[in-house]
C-alpha cells in the first residue's frame, strides 16, 4: 500500500524529528540559497544566456527551416528556475511555476507561454536524470549570476 506524501511526513516530523532535521538541511544545501524576485531581472538572463550560448534566433520555437532550439529552450527554462523557482525544478513542490516567469520569457524569447509550460515536465526530469545537463544548467547559473552581479 503506498501512502500519501503528507501522511508520510506528517509521521516523520511527529515521530521522528531528528530525521526531519537531517532532511530540511540537505534540501538547504542543495538550494540556492538567494533567489530573484523581481521579473525584470529575466531580460537580463535572457540576454546574458543567448550571449553565452552564441544564440542569434529571435524565435525560439521549432518548425520548418528553423534550427532546432529544444535544448536551448530547455536549458534556458531550467536557468530561470534556479534563478526564481528552485523548489519547482528540484521537484519538491507540485505548484505551478511561479506567475510570471514564464510570461516574460516568452515575450522575449518568441516562443508561447504554453510551449514553455509544456516543456516544465521535461525541464524537471531532464534535471534530475541526466548529469551532464544539471552541471550544464549550474555552470550557466553561475555565469550568469556572476555576470549580472546578482545576489552580490
Amino acid at each position: 500500500m503506498e501512502y500519501s506524501s503528507n501522511l508520510m511526513v506528517a509521521v516523520l516530523r511527529k515521530e521522528y524529528p531528528e530525521i526531519a532535521q537531517v532532511i530540511t538541511e540537505k534540501i538547504k544545501d542543495t538550494l540556492p540559497e538567494e533567489r530573484l524576485t523581481d521579473l525584470s531581472n529575466i531580460e537580463r538572463i535572457v540576454s546574458t544566456f543567448k550571449k553565452i550560448k552564441g544564440i542569434k534566433v529571435d524565435s525560439w520555437t521549432n518548425g520548418k527551416g528553423r534550427a532546432n532550439i529544444t535544448y536551448e529552450r530547455e536549458l534556458l527554462i531550467a536557468v530561470l528556475l534556479l534563478f526564481y523557482d528552485p523548489e519547482k525544478i528540484m521537484q519538491l513542490v507540485r505548484r505551478n511555476t511561479l506567475p510570471g516567469i514564464l510570461k516574460q520569457a516568452s515575450a522575449l524569447i518568441g516562443a508561447s507561454q504554453e510551449v514553455l509550460s509544456m516543456s516544465i515536465p521535461g525541464v524537471i526530469v531532464a534535471f534530475k536524470a541526466y548529469e551532464d545537463f544539471r552541471e550544464e544548467v549550474y555552470h550557466i547559473y553561475d555565469l550568469i549570476r556572476i555576470e549580472n552581479e546578482f545576489f552580490e
